[in-house]
């Protein structure tokens, strides 16, 4: 017998219909979830590419010499590597002028290095407006060179203190020529940071080329930061210093004994 106190029990069916119901409820909350994190990403990359549109308009406007500061490069998914450094342009063999600011104790040319892309900016600080010039990476490789070739600077680096040493890097093309000659503290392994940025620039760059001339330019997919970076980049790279004049172009030059 049945007491009329007690609540009818809930047949197989309900509790079907009801976690059917749950679930339904929950899909369209998590399909909900998902529909406004897309409208957001959607919304932040359409401003992340207003502003490098406005950036680019700035930096055509000045003629590059504003609109690629450091904060702009790094965008909003920051940099390869950062840091500070002594450059030299070419293999040093025969540079008088470099000898002489070292005896004389001339200013240090000490730039901020950025890589992201597939270049490497070089600024005269951090708060520079726009990259002094860009080096391209691909078909290049770092190479650290051992204590006794490394250059000490006068002036010590940012962060740097007086018992730190410094390692000097070569960046060689791809036939071994020495192009340029980065000099950096030693501090948290930056020289290692810098020459592995380097490979993964210059193999990302060989990359990209290969689908291009494959003809498979569509499945290239790269952010809006990264193609703003390679833009700059590519127009600054116009503006590298030349690379001076070594011993052996300079003995070529000479007039060979019995010439006259």
């Amino acid at each position: 017998m049945t007491d009329a106190n007690t609540e009818p029990q809930a047949t197989v069916e309900d509790t079907v219909k009801s976690n059917a119901t749950d679930d339904t409820t929950d899909n369209k909350r998590r399909s909900s979830l998902v529909s406004d994190s897309s409208r957001r990403r959607s919304s932040f990359a359409q401003r992340g590419s207003a502003l490098f549109a406005a950036a680019r308009a700035s930096f055509v406007r000045t003629r590059g010499t504003s609109g690629a500061s450091v904060e702009q490069l790094r965008g909003t998914t920051g940099s390869v590597f950062e840091g500070y450094a002594n450059i030299h342009r070419g293999d040093g063999d025969f540079d008088a002028f470099n000898v002489f600011s070292f005896c004389c104790g001339k200013k240090s040319d000490l730039y901020f290095v950025l890589i992201k892309g597939f270049h490497c900016f070089v600024f005269d600080n951090e708060d520079s407006k726009s990259p002094k010039y860009a080096i391209e990476l691909i078909n290049r490789k770092a190479v650290i060179q051992p204590s006794h070739n490394t250059m000490i600077p006068h002036i010590p680096h940012p962060g740097a203190a007086n018992e730190t040493q410094y390692i000097t890097v070569h960046l060689e093309a791809s036939l071994g020529d020495v192009e340029y000659k980065f000099t950096f503290a030693n501090i948290e392994n930056t020289a290692s940071e810098f020459c592995n940025a380097v490979a993964v620039a210059s193999n990302d760059a060989s990359t990209e080329m290969a689908r291009k001339r494959l003809g498979h330019e569509n499945l290239l997919t790269k952010r809006s930061s990264v193609k703003f970076a390679n833009t700059i980049g590519t127009a600054k790279a116009k503006d590298q210093p030349d690379a001076p004049v070594t011993a052996a172009e300079v003995m070529s030059g000479m007039p060979t004994a019995g010439a006259y």
